[in-house]
């Protein structure tokens, strides 16, 4: 995977589409490049916490001239073995999702409490 987050002339991206777990962004990727696609996955805080899987998804990144062509690839994109999200699991890995970010933020709220007077 191409790190295009720490790239210093890096381009502007736009977000084509949204996977519910690293495997489905990773078979999106591969499809995209297979159509000579530039693409990467944007992750965030659930990177930190990726125990037993992303709760988050993964928001799949292009150069936004690619963007109508890379939504045709991936609406054609089979995820054989990945079932849609149940709503109950989809309303879960929110919960889950904000729960991790309201910790993260306690840490840095503690931590900045103990750096700083």
């Amino acid at each position: 995977m191409e790190d295009h987050e720490n790239n210093s002339n890096k381009k502007h991206y736009v977000r084509a589409a949204y996977a519910p777990d690293g495997d489905s962004a990773g078979a999106m990727i591969a499809a995209l490049k297979e159509h000579g696609i530039d693409a990467f996955r944007h992750g965030g805080v659930k990177d930190i916490y990726k125990i037993g899987g992303d709760i988050c998804g993964e928001e799949i990144m292009v150069d936004p001239e690619n963007l109508t062509k890379a939504r045709e690839v991936l609406g054609q994109v089979s995820l054989d073995d990945k079932s849609p999200a149940k709503p109950a699991a989809s309303a879960r890995r929110t919960i889950l999702c904000l729960i991790a970010a309201a910790a993260l933020f306690a840490v840095l709220l503690f931590l900045r409490g103990k750096l700083l007077p």
